[in-house]
């Protein structure tokens, strides 16, 4: 009798898998590849097409380097090391000790594809001023759905 084979998983899509006729620099930023897409596509900064492009841009990326996954302690955990947090032994502990960080979204994404350590805001008013000062926002809505996002995200506007 053969052996049933396990289902494989497929990694989640990356926002720029949609335009063949552009190739991101690996070893670039989110926001430095959106930046030569945007200009590639001639998107004027801060119009509605370059808004909705970010926001979906920034969406996809999370999920492609942090995945859907949010039952698994090890996820979390992980996620818990990379802003300096011993592992917590459960899921909500996890969260707890996450909802305290205030680090810039876009920026923790950056330092995981790095491999740097992401800058660490002492108070929400840094974060804040910072954010505003960068323009690296993480799309509001995406925090209403329930994951990794809703524990980081701070209201910065």
């Amino acid at each position: 009798m053969a052996q049933k084979s396990k289902p494989t998983t497929s990694p989640l899509k990356s926002f720029f898998d949609d335009f063949p006729d552009f190739v991101p620099d690996d070893s670039a930023s989110i926001s430095v590849n959106f930046a030569s897409l945007a200009a590639h596509r001639k998107w004027k900064n801060g119009s509605k097409t370059y808004k909705r492009s970010w926001n979906k841009c920034v969406e996809m990326e999370f999920d492609k380097e942090y995945g859907t996954n949010y039952t698994r302690l090890e996820s979390w955990q992980k996620l818990c090391a990379e802003v300096g947090i011993e592992r917590p032994p459960s899921i909500t502990q996890c969260k707890k000790a996450l909802s305290k960080v205030n680090v810039n979204i876009v920026d923790l994404m950056d330092c995981r594809k790095s491999g740097l350590k992401p800058r660490l805001f002492p108070s929400l008013s840094a974060l804040r001023k910072y954010t505003r000062e960068t323009g690296q926002f993480f799309p509001r809505e995406k925090a209403k759905k329930e994951g990794f996002v809703k524990v980081l995200l701070k209201h910065i506007l």
